[in-house]
């Protein structure tokens, strides 16, 4: 029931508090609670899930959700109601004021009396909650200059109630594009205003134009929003005597609770070694991102691949040792490049995918259109849609939740390379391919994708999570299920990637039995989970139906496929020659191997077009590489089948990414195979020369033999390896020439 306390505690922090605080739920627009509740308490879930079934963890959950519904009660809203008044019309259905990422308005409102809530000052432009001007006009075409900034014209309304124990001066510093008139208690009054001690009532009202925007609320010079309380509504007396302890109640509940948690995390390591490395990597990649380093960031995140040098004990090495060493470093990447963002919202060019997904989120999630999706059919891409307005919805106008959502589905893959690679070659090189796919995205061209806003990413995180659940699903129905939900949810958002979510399936095979013995039916036939390989593409099949009726019933047609681009970006065309079909096939695998559009040759990106070429090479039975585990070298294929089908564009290396974890697997499992065989001819060379003394002298070899003659580091190596039914299992055997023995 972990899972479930962890849902209740995402709620517990979500839930739009009453009174405004550190953490105060959605929308996250505040740096620290972006960061602790977007990306730590994810990672903490993740990496130490136990402590959430501890009696203070619950306690703590509880007690966030009881003072939430009580504070609902008790208080009225903090923070003034904001209204914005486009010029022009701005969206299609649009019946009113539009609404801003902001669930404490009227969001469900067709006309909402508030936009937003403004809680905190605006300095500029891009902090005030005005992300509408990324949608279309009614006609659904482009925006005309005089839809955005600078040429928009922009009405504002502004009322709330200012209450104060002491007599002080009101001021409000505006920006030269803002022109208002300000009224107190009903009448216009001249700024700066004194007014008594008590409740006043506020309201603002004015045009925006241009850029130049600010909108700062000050009282006696100060900061209004620490020293006096505003709210939405006048607040009673006892309310009002009340607040203080309403502001510390969830800060401290939550400070607590997540800090006990990170101490528990922390003292679960117990290894120096470990908790020094990543800490140290983490300070070294913030601080170069920090300060404005992110070249050299990135190619630190090639650095982790040092991590196979720092000592770590057996308990660790696993994916939660992986994790530590290579995923926190790489989450703190990202956090500190996308913290400053946080709060401010963005222009999108107008016309690109990731336009298309913006506007169709908020007619999602802002108009209510959640069947639909915001459009009949599915030109672009399904589900990310839905992704894109829920982010919006946690974290407001700016783009951070893209940003984050990113990192979490990119670590997803360096995991599953990390659990493929560790299970054939061990830990050490399980880091080394965890680290790969986050070094080729980083240093090619499929950078720019991070937080962007397209569903690529997504789909590849989403596919590699279902696979990380088949491997663990052998005996257990529940997350069996979860792998194929995972499954078609990837599908869903990349519709490309149908046949490599029904490709998630070879995981029922496991990662021991090696490509070789396919050829052989009893060698791999009683290992399969039949339990995996019919659940994950059963419930892909019933997602396809569900698409097909979702399509049906908006259109008529009952297809899954209905509306998209499939026809024009199809390799083969009705009437092509054969040999052009080949040829589009064939720049279509190259234009995914090489992370590259148009395909050339890119040295970042050689650990992909390798695991392709090793993948190919085990299926034909090349003698290094045939002990490459069979659901891996699968599972490329079923990646890759996707570019037979159809020819992506745009957007350098977009359709690369989703076999970068498999690739750099593959690749790193075949650097390791090679490296063994390498140890395994100079072992066999050591046994020869110890076999030959022993058979002259007929003598056991003595210890101080093995201890002098035999070099300690050789000594550890003298091991041979035997092929077993079930995959390439390396033992040691003794060396036995006579009486001759030696292990």
């Amino acid at each position: 029931m972990k899972w479930l306390w962890g849902i209740l505690a995402a709620i517990a922090w979500l839930w739009p508090d009453h009174v405004s605080g550190p953490f105060d739920g959605v929308p996250l627009d505040r740096t620290a609670e972006a960061i602790l509740i977007g990306v730590v308490f994810p990672a903490l879930w993740l990496h130490h899930p136990r402590f959430l079934a501890t009696r203070f963890a619950r306690g703590s959950i509880v007690a966030l959700i009881v003072w939430k519904a009580a504070a609902a009660a008790l208080f009225v809203q903090d923070g003034w109601c904001i209204r914005f008044e486009p010029s022009r019309p701005y969206a299609i259905d649009a019946t009113g004021a539009p609404h801003a990422w902001d669930l404490r308005a009227d969001w469900r409102a067709p006309d909402p009396a508030c936009s937003a809530i403004m809680r905190r000052s605006y300095t500029s432009y891009r902090e005030f909650p005005t992300w509408f001007f990324n949608l279309p006009p009614p006609s659904e075409s482009w925006p005309l200059p005089e839809d955005l900034p600078p040429a928009a014209v922009t009405g504002l309304r502004l009322h709330g109630f200012l209450s104060s124990t002491t007599p002080g001066s009101l001021d409000i510093d505006l920006g030269p594009g803002m022109t208002t008139t300000v009224a107190v208690d009903g009448r216009l009054t001249p700024l700066p205003a004194q007014l008594d001690a008590g409740t006043h009532q506020i309201v603002l009202s004015g045009t925006m134009t241009r850029k130049q925007w600010r909108l700062v609320p000050l009282w006696d010079g100060k900061d209004l929003w620490s020293n006096v309380t505003a709210t939405m509504r006048r607040p009673s007396a006892r309310a009002l005597r009340l607040r203080p302890l309403a502001w510390w109640m969830p800060f401290i509940v939550t400070a607590t609770f997540l800090g006990a948690w990170v101490v528990s995390a922390l003292a679960r390591i117990r290894s120096f070694t470990v908790l020094a490395w990543m800490i140290g990597a983490s300070l070294v990649i913030g601080w170069l991102t920090a300060t404005g380093h992110t070249p050299a960031a990135r190619w630190l995140v090639v650095g982790l691949a040092a991590a196979v040098l720092v000592p770590v004990p057996p308990r660790l090495r696993n994916l939660s040792g992986a994790f530590l060493l290579v995923g926190v470093p790489w989450l703190t990447f990202v956090v500190v490049y996308t913290a400053p963002g946080i709060g401010l919202w963005g222009l999108y060019e107008f016309g690109n995918d990731f336009w298309m997904y913006q506007r169709y989120g908020y007619r999602i999630v802002m108009q209510g259109y959640w069947l639909e999706g915001g459009s009949p059919i599915f030109y672009f891409q399904p589900l990310y849609r839905w992704i894109s307005g829920l982010l919006h919805a946690v974290f407001g106008d700016s783009s951070a939740g893209e940003f984050f959502w990113d990192g979490a589905c990119l670590l997803a893959g360096a995991l599953l390379a990390a659990r493929i690679t560790r299970a054939f070659a061990g830990f050490r090189w399980g880091l080394t391919a965890a680290v790969a796919p986050l070094a080729v995205f980083e240093l090619s061209k499929a950078h720019d994708l991070l937080g962007r806003g397209l569903s690529e990413i997504s789909s590849e995180g989403l596919l590699c999570m279902s696979a990380l659940c088949a491997l663990r699903a052998r005996n257990r129905t529940s997350v069996a299920i979860g792998a194929g939900v995972l499954a078609t949810l990837a599908f869903y958002t990349r519709l490309n990637n149908l046949l490599m979510a029904l490709g998630v399936a070879v995981f029922a095979l496991p990662l021991r039995v090696p490509i070789d013995a396919l050829r052989r039916r009893r060698a791999w036939w009683p290992h399969v989970s039949w339990r995996i390989a019919m659940i994950v593409p059963g419930v892909v099949g019933l997602g396809l139906l569900a698409l097909a009726w979702r399509l049906w019933l908006y259109t008529g047609v009952f297809s899954p496929f209905h509306g998209t681009n499939l026809r024009s970006l199809a390799t083969w065309q009705p009437g092509m020659p054969v040999s052009t079909v080949v040829s589009r096939m064939l720049d279509s695998v190259l234009l995914v191997l090489t992370v590259n559009d148009p395909p050339h040759f890119d040295i970042y990106a050689v650990p992909v077009l390798a695991g392709a070429i090793v993948a190919v090479l085990s299926l034909l039975g090349l003698p290094r590489l045939r002990t490459l585990p069979a659901a891996a070298v699968l599972f490329f294929f079923a990646a890759i089948a996707g570019a037979l089908v159809a020819r992506g564009s745009a957007y350098p290396g977009r359709f690369s990414v989703h076999v970068m974890p498999i690739t750099c697997a593959l690749t790193i499992c075949a650097v390791s195979s090679l490296g063994r065989h390498d140890r395994t001819q100079r072992s066999q060379r050591t046994q020869s020369k110890t076999g030959f003394l022993c058979g002259l002298r007929g003598l056991r070899v003595p210890k101080w033999y093995r201890l002098v003659l035999v070099q300690p580091g050789r000594r550890r190596r003298l091991r041979d390896s035997t092929e077993s039914p079930v995959g390439h299992v390396a033992r040691p055997v003794g060396v036995n020439v006579g009486e001759c023995d030696v292990r």
